[in-house]
């Protein structure tokens, strides 16, 4: 499958461009920055695109699916404030559809309902675009990850439409497994699920959604 990854210059977009490879997907690798595409084309990244630079209709072409990394905003280097990642989520789902593309999965925050203002959350409120993404014409997965930590992932999870994940974490090597591996797992389709470290297999974890 043609992958198309936004917010691939970060950590957990770096380890999805490696599980994209391994399991024979050609991936575009959108970044923030020029000097950021060299490390992902090192990590896997079949092509890069500078965001600003290639418009939505350029970086679609050819492609069949998107992944979309909400914790990073593709228009920026690093940081983004809440309103513009929304923006930024719609614009693509918008745009995908228009150009044909089907497969969309969102990493999104593992609470979608929480306030704007709650501190205890890095990405921000994702029930706009999460909602958004339900509504429209795409075969979508949204999945809503633990806190995310450094540790080296051991392929185990535990997955489901509710958790009570607060508190628990997943890595990002093994959260970059699960965005890969749900884009041809039919039981993820048109799904929204929670994911955190666990002790199942991650596609047997999956496959029971």
């Amino acid at each position: 499958m043609k992958v198309v990854v936004f917010g691939a210059h970060s950590s957990v977009g770096g380890f999805l461009v490696e599980k994209l490879q391994a399991k024979g997907h050609h991936s575009c690798a959108v970044v923030g920055k020029e000097n950021q595409q060299v490390a992902l084309r090192d990590r896997g990244a079949s092509e890069t695109a500078v965001y600003g630079q290639s418009s939505l209709d350029s970086i679609f072409k050819g492609y069949e699916a998107v992944i979309f990394l909400t914790g990073i905003n593709p228009k920026a280097q690093t940081g983004k404030t809440v309103l513009v990642d929304h923006e930024s989520v719609m614009e693509t789902v918008k745009e995908a559809e228009r150009q044909g593309v089907r497969r969309f999965v969102l990493m999104s925050a593992i609470k979608a309902d929480e306030a704007v203002g709650d501190e205890s959350r890095e990405i921000g409120a994702k029930e706009m675009p999460d909602e958004f993404l339900r509504h429209e014409r795409l075969n979508y997965t949204v999945v809503q990850p633990g806190a995310l930590n450094d540790q080296p992932g051991d392929g185990k999870i535990t997955a489901a439409e509710t958790i009570g994940a607060k508190g628990l974490e997943i890595s990002r090597e093994d959260l970059a497994e699960v965005l890969a591996e749900v884009l041809n797992t039919e039981n993820t389709f048109n799904k929204t699920f929670e994911v955190a470290s666990g002790d199942r297999p991650i596609q047997e974890a999956l496959a029971s959604l």
